[in-house]
């Protein structure tokens, strides 16, 4: 069975202000994105050595899916809100290799 294409996009956020404040934030922004057609799943994770460092790591059915969700006004407040709180530094990704442990143990 071949599995459809996947984008991956990467958002590497440095935090400028309170960095639970800026977790609830990302949290209502995801809850946002989560409710759109094409997204699959996200991931926020927190640098170990500098507690101000995030990256978002997020995957969408298609990379036209990801830009749909972030046009209109309703994204436009939740960037507004993570713009006041951090600098960010977004990419899209293509999956080139995956390994997942639980297929392995099968």
């Amino acid at each position: 069975m071949t599995e459809k294409p996947m984008l991956v996009f990467i958002n590497r956020f440095t935090v400028t202000g309170d960095p639970l404040e800026f977790e609830r934030a990302f949290a209502e922004t995801a809850d946002h994105l989560a409710r759109q057609p094409g997204f699959i799943r996200y991931r926020l994770v927190r640098s170990t050595d500098d507690p101000r460092s995030y990256a978002n790591v997020a995957e969408w059915e298609t990379a036209q899916a990801l830009r749909d969700a972030l046009r209109g006004p309703e994204f436009d407040e939740h960037a507004r809100r993570l713009r006041e709180l951090a600098r960010s530094e977004p990419r899209f990704y293509d999956v080139v290799s995956e390994c997942d442990a639980s297929r392995l143990r099968q």
